[in-house]
């Protein structure tokens, strides 16, 4: 079994929910871009649960994904995976370790207290992302008004940033999100290799259930099948620039432009000088 099949099974455990999967490409990293993310549905309060499953390669940096969230409010969850993850197991003991909790509560309430503080003490220097998908940096981003995009959270973000307690909020899901299209953006953190392949898993849900199960796995791109790098053409099909190399020529001619007037005042300021009085 591959690590991509691992995850999608990993993260779909034992649902009894109408399932939907599809298949969407990658992208090279010259096109992955917002304009071409990959659309993973609607997100609809208590109906969908959205999940993604992909990989980066040695020669894809990032994927961005597009949800359309279509209910007016709803609290929005976030999970994220990968194949290190310290919750990728394959028994789940989660219920035999609440009820030792509970007997430690019961009849060692100080040695409980303690476990607690000393766990609440580590989980404070942790990443966000450390125990479930560690080295996987995932960035949110909303919309404004005017389409644009807007990064709302960040897992590497500064703790006391607002995009470090939004993403807090989305990995608890308490994060209140309003009708609007969302954007996943998936990348190494810098603790790996960027040549250095990562299985990742992506599930958003919004509300306290769901009924329909939406699954996008990720096929490889030709530049990763065949280990290489496109470029962008200088000129389309139909012979003008490509909107690519457009924008760089344009950026070297503003970058010229602001050269030539530096140097231009730099000698008149020489001129003024070597005239002054003073």
């Amino acid at each position: 079994m591959s690590a991509i099949d691992s995850l999608k099974n990993s993260v779909l455990d034992s649902s009894t929910a109408r399932s939907w999967e599809k298949t969407v490409t990658d992208m090279n990293d010259v096109d992955e871009t917002f304009a071409n993310a990959r659309d993973l549905g609607h997100t609809r309060l208590n109906y969908s649960r959205i999940t993604a499953v992909g990989e980066l390669s040695k020669r894809d940096s990032v994927d961005i994904y597009k949800t359309k969230v279509v209910s007016p409010r709803g609290k929005l969850a976030l999970s994220v995976r990968n194949t290190k993850g310290e919750q990728d197991k394959v028994l789940d003991l989660s219920k035999y370790e609440d009820y030792l909790n509970e007997l430690k509560q019961q009849f060692s309430p100080e040695e409980y207290a303690k476990e607690q503080a000393e766990k609440l003490a580590d989980s404070k220097d942790m990443k966000p992302l450390e125990l479930t998908a560690p080295g996987v940096r995932i960035e949110v981003y909303g919309t404004d008004r005017y389409g644009r995009q807007v990064l709302i959270a960040d897992s590497a973000a500064d703790e006391d940033s607002k995009e470090y307690q939004n993403m807090m909020a989305l990995l608890e899901g308490s994060y209140e999100a309003s009708k609007g299209d969302y954007y996943i953006r998936v990348s190494r953190d810098e603790s790996i290799d960027a040549d250095e392949e990562m299985p990742y898993a992506v599930q958003i849900t919004m509300g306290k259930g769901y009924k329909h199960d939406y699954v996008a796995i990720e096929s490889k791109s030709d530049d990763t099948k065949n280990d290489k790098t496109s470029r962008v053409p200088l000129t389309n099909a139909n012979g003008a620039l490509s909107a690519v190399n457009a924008l760089q020529i344009q950026a070297m001619r503003y970058q010229a432009t602001a050269q030539m007037l530096q140097v231009g005042y730099l000698n008149m300021a020489n001129i003024l000088n070597r005239n002054s009085k003073f």
